[in-house]
């Protein structure tokens, strides 16, 4: 009883208690435009304020096109990149407070220029990021979260490093009132990386993509970039390897893995604008090409397919991933590849706010929320019921 109340008492105070580090969240499209007419608007700008990742995410996009053929005479895109970039190492970054990190800012394709400067600014010195994001009329600007941040979307709205969501987001709709914003679902880990805390590249990708999904619906956000749910997809496949396809655990594998991104990346951005699929696609790289310690696939006339459809079921649903080689026993919360009272313990331990599961595990109904109908599928799932969790 006194558990019961404990739990009742927190859920109160992350309920009501709870609160945006800038009061009100801003809303991040205040425009009456559909996602489609604005991809297919005449010398369309884009901005990509992001990470490592988003190098994962476009590094083969400039092939794709030259192999598609798909006409970017009248368009952009621009990438700002700097290692480790969250949404507060951003903002701080335009009011020139961040002193740890410099960035880069590069053209990634595209027949016109914006208005901005490129190359590498400093730590401390926001003027080339400033300049971007002021003296250029963008028409789609595109955020992402740290890699560290992004499966918690508590953290994204908090005040400690991987927060100022709304804060970024309020700057960009201070300084492009017009532009539509959109976000990056970004990759996993490696199920075998130390930073992964899920201890599965799948879970830590469903945790990815509902704080997405959550951003998205309340901040009313219409675009999403879903290359972390193709690579997800691509995982399913017999293509996966002990890497979950990282180069390093958290980077994409150079060939294949970033082909796929960048498949899913042209698919969400070009085609709606071209109607020319990444299946016209006939980029080919062997690995053996590419100087590299880590484990690398070809991209070739049998994995190409593969990709392309990874990405191509990604767009068509950002928050749903292939998991036809998920081994997962349902109801195995502590993950010891049984179903016993030590899982019903495990569940009970995250309501009581001690963290030795994910969230994706204890949530064993999958309702989003973990509560005694998780324990008692637990019991259900001991007995010998079978259910499918979605």
């Amino acid at each position: 009883m006194r558990l019961f109340f404990r739990i009742a008492f927190l859920a109160i105070v992350i309920i009501f208690g709870s609160h945006g580090t800038d009061g009100a969240k801003v809303a991040a499209q205040t425009i009456d435009s559909n996602t489609d007419e604005v991809l297919k608007k005449a010398n369309l700008k884009i901005l990509h304020i992001g990470n490592s990742f988003t190098f994962d995410a476009v590094s083969y996009l400039p092939l794709i096109v030259g192999s598609t053929g798909a006409d970017v005479s009248d368009l952009c895109i621009y990438r700002t990149m700097r290692s480790g970039g969250s949404f507060k190492s951003w903002y701080d970054c335009y009011y020139d407070n961040d002193h740890e990190l410099g960035y880069t800012i590069e053209k990634v394709i595209g027949g016109i220029d914006a208005n901005i400067n490129t190359g590498s600014g400093m730590a401390g010195d926001g003027s080339l990021f400033r300049q971007a994001l002021d003296d250029e009329q963008w028409d789609i600007v595109v955020i992402q979260p740290a890699s560290a941040y992004s499966p918690y979307y508590e953290q994204w709205t908090g005040t400690g490093a991987g927060g100022y969501l709304n804060e970024l987001l309020r700057l960009i709709k201070e300084r492009q009132p017009q532009a539509l914003v959109g976000i990056m679902l970004v990759h996993s880990y490696a199920s075998n990386y130390a930073g992964n805390t899920e201890k599965s590249s799948y879970d830590r990708w469903k945790l990815i993509a509902e704080s997405v999904e959550q951003c998205c619906k309340d901040y009313n956000i219409s675009f999403v970039i879903p290359y972390g749910t193709a690579v997800q997809n691509l995982r399913a496949t017999s293509l996966n390897n002990d890497m979950d396809l990282t180069a390093d655990g958290v980077h994409c594998e150079y060939v294949l893995t970033r082909y796929t991104a960048s498949c899913c990346y042209y698919q969400s951005v070009l085609v709606p604008r071209t109607g020319i699929s990444v299946t016209n696609d006939k980029t080919r790289i062997n690995k053996d090409f590419i100087t590299s310690a880590s484990p690398m696939i070809s991209i070739d006339d049998d994995t190409a397919p593969i990709a392309q459809d990874a990405a191509i079921k990604a767009v068509e649903n950002w928050y749903s991933a292939d998991t036809s080689h998920d081994d997962t026993v349902p109801g195995d919360v502590n993950e010891d590849g049984v179903v016993d009272v030590a899982d019903i313990a495990s569940v009970i331990s995250f309501m009581s706010g001690e963290l030795s599961v994910s969230k994706v595990k204890a949530d064993v109904n999958g309702d989003g929320t973990v509560d005694v109908a998780d324990i008692a599928t637990v019991i259900f799932f001991m007995s010998g019921g079978s259910i499918v969790i979605n």
